[in-house]
């Protein structure tokens, strides 16, 4: 789901490196259901300022629902400071393309300066000083640029947390394209700085419990096949939200099995997260853009890769995305 683009620019602009030199206390915040690029580049640009002398600490809203980053969460707090002893420091929101997708986090820094570290195509403009580059296969590659353009390279600790954030936001390099060379570079950068991609690859993949692969096996049993095979779906239930737990949930493998299907163009999961909400999954094989019927439900994400929050039952909210997503089908033959 990346997009082909030879010449991506690998030089972060001036005004990102300007309001790093300018502020001495930083507090740097995810969005709500932190995934690997957002917690990966936190890690990464937290520990980059630590080591240059500035103080900085990771926030996130919540919930660490991916088993890859749970090891992580540790390593952020989930309340800001009070205001008053937010005074004098600066904001840096990463992997975020609208403000709501902090929370409550959005009302304590209004008013400080703030950066936006992204990569999304869509989503609402704010903040003083944005480093957005649609381009770039995820935003910890967008840290490791800010760190090169300083004139410093990351330390072998950066280069973990960079690496596995860009391994989980291309499917460990299945959905780049050609023309994203830069990438590859840069991933041979941060090799030589000490990154491993076994170890990336291990803990994206590995260590996951039986319940999980049980799990995996009831949703892959229940897909269903919708629009001519176009479109495959499947979903959880509440029931096993509570049976399995969050922890056993492996988005990824079921939707690299799932869109491996001959004549599959996108791939929707629907799963039960409370008693009338529904999250709902989009993954597009070819044209069709996700991020956008995403973002018009008050979700986001990429092209390829999307997803948003349904108020209703999960009869509903299959209903509702089968239609759309059939109708947008027809529209791009």
């Amino acid at each position: 789901h990346i997009p082909s683009r030879s010449r991506m620019d690998i030089t972060a602009p001036q005004e990102i490196i300007d309001f790093m030199k300018t502020h001495e206390r930083f507090f740097i915040i995810s969005h709500k259901e932190p995934d690997g690029d957002c917690i990966g580049s936190s890690l990464a640009l937290a520990h980059f300022l630590v080591r240059i002398g500035k103080a900085a600490s990771g926030f996130s809203p919540g919930p660490f629902m991916r088993p890859e980053i749970d090891l992580f969460k540790g390593l952020f707090s989930s309340t800001l400071p009070g205001r008053r002893e937010m005074e004098g420091g600066a904001v840096i929101v990463v992997d975020c393309s609208t403000l709501e997708r902090i929370g409550s986090f959005s009302e304590v820094i209004a008013g400080l300066p703030v950066a936006v570290i992204d990569h999304h195509s869509s989503g609402d403009v704010f903040g003083d000083v944005r480093y957005i580059l649609p381009e770039a296969s995820s935003v910890s590659i967008l840290i490791q640029f800010i760190i090169e353009t300083w004139g410093s390279v990351p330390d072998k600790k950066e280069a973990e947390y960079i690496l596995f954030g860009l391994c989980t936001d291309t499917g460990f390099f299945r959905h780049l394209e050609a023309g994203t060379e830069e990438t590859f570079k840069a991933v041979a950068r941060l090799v030589s700085y000490g990154a491993s991609p076994k170890a990336a690859h291990l803990l994206m993949y590995g260590g996951r419990s039986l319940e999980s692969r049980i799990l995996l096996g009831r949703l892959l049993a229940r897909s269903e096949s919708h629009a001519s095979g176009k479109i495959i779906y499947t979903y959880e239930t509440l029931e096993e939200k509570e049976e399995f737990g969050t922890e056993n949930r492996d988005s990824d493998t079921l939707y690299q099995n799932l869109q491996g299907i001959k004549g599959c163009e996108v791939v929707v999961l629907i799963r039960e997260e409370a008693e009338g909400e529904c999250s709902v999954g989009l993954r597009a094989n070819k044209d069709l853009d996700v991020g956008e019927v995403a973002f018009q439900r008050g979700g986001g994400g990429h092209r390829k890769a999307a997803g948003y929050t349904f108020y209703g039952s999960r009869e509903d909210a299959k209903r509702e995305v089968l239609e759309v997503l059939t109708k947008k089908l027809k529209d791009i033959r």
